[in-house]
C-alpha cells in the first residue's frame, strides 16, 4: 500500500471525525435545553435594567417591569442561539461579579454595577467586519440583547410611553412639519 495514501486517508478520517464532533456540539448547544430558566434570574435582570435606565424624575426600567418583558420575549420569541447567549451571559456575569467583588451582582454597590456594565458595553461595541461576521455565526452578544430589550421594553411600557415620552392616545391632527422645542419629549406611538 502507498504510504502517502494511507496517511492521507487517516488524516481525512480524523478531519471528518473532528468536524462531526464540532458540528454536534454547535447544534446541541443551540437546543432549547435551558428554556424556562430565566424566571429564576428575574431579580438579576431587574437590577441590570435598573442600572441601564435608572429612576430619575421619571420611573426607571425596574418600576416599568421591563424584566418581565425581557423574560417573556426571550422565552417566547428568541431563537435558541440568542436565548443561550443571553442565559449564558447572565451566568457569566454572576461568576465574574463573584470572582471580582466576592458577591453576586444584586449585592454589588451602585458604582460596581456601573463598572461591570461599562466593561460589557466596551466589549460588545465592536463594529468591525469580523464582529459582524461573528454576530451572524454566533448571534448577538448578551449585552447587546439586554440593551435592546431594555430600551424596547421601557419605551413600550405604560410608564415609559406616558411619563418619559409624549403620548396622545387619539391624535386629532397630523402635522407633517412642526417645530420642536429644546425640552420637548419624543412622541410615543402604540
Amino acid at each position: 500500500m502507498n504510504r502517502r495514501k494511507a496517511i492521507g486517508g487517516i488524516l481525512a478520517f480524523t478531519g471528518i471525525g473532528v468536524a462531526s464532533f464540532a458540528g454536534y456540539n454547535f447544534f446541541s448547544a443551540n437546543s432549547n435545553a435551558n428554556r424556562g430558566q430565566l424566571k429564576n434570574h428575574e431579580n438579576l435582570i431587574a437590577e441590570l435594567v435598573d442600572v441601564i435606565i435608572p429612576p430619575t424624575d421619571t420611573p426607571g426600567a425596574k418600576e416599568a417591569k421591563v424584566q418581565e418583558y425581557i423574560i417573556d420575549f426571550m422565552e417566547s420569541c428568541s431563537s435558541n442561539k440568542e436565548y443561550n447567549n443571553f442565559y449564558n451571559g447572565l451566568n457569566d456575569l454572576q461568576e465574574s461579579c463573584v470572582s471580582d467583588y466576592e458577591t453576586n451582582f444584586e449585592a454589588c454597590t451602585a458604582s460596581q454595577k456601573i463598572e461591570v456594565l461599562e466593561i460589557l458595553n466596551v466589549n460588545s461595541d465592536d463594529d468591525s467586519i469580523l464582529a459582524k461576521i461573528d454576530n451572524k455565526i454566533r448571534g448577538r452578544s448578551f449585552f447587546n440583547i439586554l440593551k435592546t430589550l431594555t430600551i424596547e421594553g421601557y419605551c413600550t411600557s405604560e410608564i415609559g410611553a406616558t411619563q418619559l415620552l409624549t403620548y396622545v392616545p387619539v391624535p386629532v391632527v397630523y402635522n407633517a412639519i412642526t417645530t420642536v422645542t429644546p425640552t420637548q419629549k419624543a412622541w410615543a406611538t402604540r
